[in-house]
């Protein structure tokens, strides 16, 4: 055994985690979060779903618009944690914690070029085919500012911390337990 500052490091448990199958030493949640991820993605559908019944009750002709947004969201929210859960599922990624570093094989690539491809359709949404008008007009799914314009500077500002974030992910090389 050997003690490097607060990390230990035990060749036995080194030889252990080889001997397993699956990475059947890591926690459960590790190896299957994407699926809380979609459970967590189905619970905000219904809860805006929820949120947007007395917007409906009041004007019936805003619930195809409602289901269409839910409906998308549901989709597109979940394509990454279904790309996730396919890594994991055919043993090519250990578990969600090995997709912090995108070199990580073909499926960890594969999550975030899904990641980019829905900032693009986004912003392509948002700023070319009347998302931001369209948040705007269904009011109560997100707690977003009310004017189309802010809408898009808000969702500029949070694509900018998920480039940042994803900028920081590629550069440094982050090592996985």
């Amino acid at each position: 055994m050997v003690n490097c500052s607060r990390f230990i490091v035990c060749s036995r448990s080194r030889e252990l985690r080889t001997m397993l199958p699956n990475n059947e030493h890591l926690p459960v949640v590790f190896r299957h979060a994407w699926v809380l991820f979609i459970l967590v993605q189905c619970v905000n559908g219904a809860i805006w779903w929820r949120r947007a019944q007395p917007r409906i009750a009041q004007n019936p002709a805003l619930r195809e618009g409602y289901s269409q947004m839910i409906r998308s969201w549901l989709i597109y929210g979940n394509l990454p944690w279904l790309v996730m859960g396919a890594g994991i599922l055919s043993g090519a990624v250990p578990s969600t914690m090995h997709y912090f570093n995108p070199r990580n094989g073909p499926f960890v690539i594969a999550f975030y070029v899904t990641i980019v491809a829905i900032w693009i359709a986004t912003f392509n949404w948002m700023f070319f085919r009347g998302g931001a008008e369209a948040l705007v007009k269904y009011p109560g799914l997100m707690n977003i500012p009310d004017r189309p314009w802010a809408v898009k500077v808000y969702f500029l500002l949070c694509l900018a911390g998920g480039v940042v974030g994803l900028s920081v992910m590629i550069v440094t090389n982050i090592r996985v337990p």
